[in-house]
C-alpha cells in the first residue's frame, strides 16, 4: 500500500544536527521521495526508522514535561494557515510540550500549514482522497500511516472535514480540537472561521472565546476540556474579535496539549475531562 505524502526531502531546519541531516539524506532512497511542491506525491509507505530519526533530536533536548513521562508523538490536522499548529510545534521544540509533531495531515496540500510542515521536515499526509485531491489517501491508509508513525494523539487545528468514525474509534479520548467560540454556543456544521465571529456579534453575545474539546463522531459536540473568555466589545468587527480570540486560542491549546502529553487529564465519573495543575496535583485548571 502507498500513502500520499509530501516531504521536503531535505531534513529538519529547526532541531536536527547537520550530521543527522546528512544521514537522513543518505537514507532517502528508502524514505520519502521529494517532488515539486505544493503538490503531494505518491511514495513508499512511511518507514518507522525515518519517523524515529525525526524525533531523535527532540528526545535529547532535556527533560521537558513531567519526570518519567515518555514524550508523546503528535499528528496535527490542518486545512489553512495553521497558526495553532505552529504554536504547538514551537512549544514542542521549546520544551513547553512534552511531545513531538511527527505528521501533518491536510485536505489542502498547498495550505500554509502544510508549507510550514515541509519547511520543518515534518511528513505531510494528504487526506481524504477526492476528485479534487486524487493524491489523497483513504481512511484505512491514513490509519495505517498513523500507526506506523506510532502516533499517540491527534490534534485538529483548523481542519474543516468531519473526522471519520473509524479514526475516532481508533483513538478514543485521544483527539483534541480547538473551536473559536464558547461551545456549545456557535458550534456545529457550517460554523468555522469568520462565520463564527460574525454570528457571535450578530447575536448580541457579550462574551466569546476559544474552546478545546475532545472529538467525537459529530461537529463540535465532544466533551469540553478548556475554555478562555474573551469580551465582545460594543463596536467590534468580526476581524477584531477574531484577532483577540486567536491570541487566546494559541495559549489555551498549548496548555491543553501540554497537559495531555504529561498525562494530566483526569476524567470525572460523569465523563467530564479536567486538567490537573502542573504545579499542584490537587488543583485543576
Amino acid at each position: 500500500m502507498e500513502a500520499a505524502v509530501a516531504s521536503t526531502g531535505a531534513g529538519l531546519r529547526c532541531s536536527m544536527p547537520k550530521q543527522q541531516q546528512e544521514r537522513q539524506r543518505r537514507s532517502a532512497r528508502v524514505g520519502f521521495v521529494s517532488q515539486p511542491q505544493p503538490r503531494a506525491v505518491r511514495c513508499m509507505r512511511l518507514p518507522l526508522p525515518d519517523a524515529r530519526a525525526y524525533v531523535a533530536g527532540a528526545a535529547k533536548r532535556g527533560e521537558a514535561g513531567s519526570v518519567g513521562v515518555e514524550r508523546k508523538r503528535l499528528a496535527v490536522f490542518v486545512s489553512g494557515g495553521g497558526s495553532n499548529f505552529r504554536a504547538i510545534h514551537e512549544a514542542a521544540l521549546g520544551g513547553e510540550v512534552n511531545g513531538d509533531v511527527v505528521a501533518l495531515v491536510t485536505d489542502k496540500p498547498g495550505c500554509g500549514g502544510a508549507e510550514h510542515a515541509r519547511g520543518n521536515g515534518i511528513p505531510v499526509i494528504v487526506f481524504p482522497k477526492s476528485k479534487s485531491v486524487p493524491e489523497g489517501v483513504s481512511t484505512d491508509e491514513l490509519l495505517k500511516s498513523l500507526r506506523e508513525l506510532r502516533v499517540d494523539f491527534i490534534l485538529l487545528a483548523g481542519y474543516l472535514k468531519l473526522i471519520p468514525v473509524e479514526l475516532v474509534q481508533a483513538y478514543p479520548k485521544s483527539i483534541l480540537n480547538i473551536h473559536p467560540s464558547l461551545l456549545p454556543a456557535f458550534g456545529g456544521k457550517g460554523y468555522y472561521g469568520m462565520k463564527v465571529h460574525k454570528a457571535v456579534i450578530t447575536s448580541g453575545a457579550r462574551y466569546s472565546g476559544p474552546t478545546v474539546h475532545f472529538v467525537d463522531e459529530h461537529f463540535d459536540t465532544g466533551r469540553i476540556l478548556a475554555q478562555r473568555v474573551v469580551p465582545v466589545l460594543a463596536n467590534d468587527t468580526p476581524e477584531q474579535l477574531a484577532a483577540r480570540v486567536l491570541h487566546e486560542e494559541h495559549q489555551v491549546y498549548v496548555e491543553a496539549v501540554a497537559a495531555l502529553c504529561e498525562d494530566r487529564i483526569v476524567w470525572r465519573e460523569d465523563g467530564v475531562p479536567l486538567m490537573r495543575s502542573q504545579t499542584n496535583t490537587e488543583e485543576y485548571t
